[in-house]
């Protein structure tokens, strides 16, 4: 019998270096691991602010008023995928390959929200009382829709230049300041407004956004760079691409709410509303790990599939282990929900229990599809994620009508599940393209030098 000596260290090579102890070691090590962190205390510290402002809001509004803002803010959120028109990808793609690039970037980022967010809030405002109670007031869809289209994506931006030139420290200090700024009006709301429903903390919602947006504009050409202004118009066409799979990502995770509340009532997606924010506090870590490697993604990915598969079976283990943490921490929260919330939020522990798996689902199919986009595959992606909504949307009606929030939990885990073993599906046909290109050439250049040979 003979061994292939060769083919064995190889292997040998292969199990040392996706050891746990070597994963850690490298991560750890690492400027990504540093990044990580700083974003995860970021987010952390985003959540926990909103999920005072959460605790403020949704227990003096009651279940019925809170849901009818989470169907408006779910339908905005669609909108807000094309304001910007992809531009904090772009942001990120163009930087990650060249760090100089930033002012001409953010610069670009700035022009094609100016131009995107003012039809898109005019088209939200136009078409969202269609889709919603009768009894919800078209003021709430203008306000909400002016602070989430076109403000808060002043703020998202330059905490994407933050991010992109390695200095998360900067996203930080935006996101705790402002948090502590919405806190702060929503206290105030408490203490001052005479209604405590939808509409009135819209009015407060919106002042604390322009707040925000205007600081952010302020800081820029001070702590960080002065923007360049021969814009690259040419990037709108990928920006549609990255606005596109933005939508449907934002489509799976919200139009859930609003299908609950036709199929059921705003009671449901109330209930529904809740449990998936506090899986989204849960899925912090993993979250702050994925945003953290995007823009490494992009600077492996000149190189080809497998440098970025290489990247992502890297980040794996530990953000399955990260994943795995958050689920135990949602499993410890469910029967602590409806206690804290209120009676009318009974029912959420079900639904808990049932997304709880959703931060390692979420990592997988995230790691998939950066995968497939690092590699200049934005239309792959694209269909992936375009698939998501319907998927769910079906899931949903099936489900929901019969089982209510529990249901569209159900479908809500069922449809990530599809969706990230169709990323790596796709991943795996990449890597056996290049590897028979590869063959191919090697034969070829083999072909080449036998004649020359002789």
């Amino acid at each position: 019998m003979k061994f292939d000596v060769g083919a064995t260290s190889r292997m040998e090579s292969i199990q040392r270096w996706l050891s746990p102890k070597r994963l850690g070691e490298s991560i750890s090590g690492s400027r990504l691991f540093a990044s990580m962190s700083i974003i995860t205390i970021a987010m952390a510290a985003r959540l926990a602010l909103r999920i005072v402002i959460f605790g403020i809001v949704a227990t003096s509004m009651g279940a019925e008023q809170f849901g009818a803002l989470a169907t408006v803010s779910a339908l905005i959120t669609f909108f807000c995928s094309f304001s910007g028109w992809g531009a904090d990808q772009l942001l990120f793609r163009r930087v990650g390959r060249a760090r100089g690039e930033l002012p001409r970037a953010m610069a670009t980022a700035l022009v094609f929200l100016a131009l995107s967010a003012p039809p898109l809030i005019v088209l939200a405002v136009v078409l969202i009382p269609f889709a919603i109670d009768s009894s919800v007031p078209w003021l709430l869809v203008l306000f909400i829709s002016i602070s989430d289209i076109g403000l808060a994506q002043v703020n998202g931006i330059v905490a994407g230049c933050y991010q992109a030139v390695g200095r998360p420290m900067g996203t930080l200090w935006l996101t705790v300041g402002f948090g502590t700024v919405r806190v702060v009006a929503a206290v105030l709301w408490i203490n001052s407004a005479s209604h405590h429903d939808a509409l009135s903390w819209s009015y407060y919602y919106l002042a604390v956004s322009a707040i925000a947006a205007v600081v952010s504009l302020w800081l820029v050409p001070r702590y960080l760079c002065k923007p360049d202004w021969r814009i690259a118009w040419h990037d709108w066409r990928d920006g549609f691409h990255f606005a596109l799979q933005t939508a449907s990502q934002t489509a799976f995770g919200s139009t859930d709410k609003p299908v609950i509340a036709a199929l059921a009532d705003l009671q449901t997606a109330g209930l529904y509303a809740a449990a998936t924010r506090i899986v989204a506090a849960a899925g912090i870590p993993v979250s702050a790990l994925l945003y953290s490697a995007y823009v490494r993604f992009f600077e492996v990915g000149v190189s080809g599939p497998r440098s970025s598969a290489r990247l992502a079976i890297r980040l794996l283990p530990f953000g399955l282990a990260l994943g795995a943490v958050g689920a135990f921490a949602i499993l410890l929260l469910a029967p602590l929900a409806p206690r804290v919330l209120g009676s009318s939020y009974i029912g959420t522990e079900t639904a808990l229990f049932i997304l709880a798996p959703l931060p390692m689902v979420s990592l997988i199919q995230s790691l998939g599809l950066d995968i497939v986009i690092s590699i200049g595959r934005t239309g792959l992606r694209t269909l992936a994620q375009l698939a998501m909504p319907p998927v769910n949307i079906l899931l949903c009606w099936f489900l929901v009508p019969s089982h209510g929030a529990t249901g569209a939990a159900l479908a809500s885990v069922a449809t990530r599940v599809i969706i990230a073993i169709a990323a790596w599906a796709i991943v795996a046909v990449l890597l056996r393209r290049e590897t028979a290109s590869s063959s191919a050439a090697i034969e070829s250049g083999k072909g080449v030098q036998a004649p020359l040979a002789e």
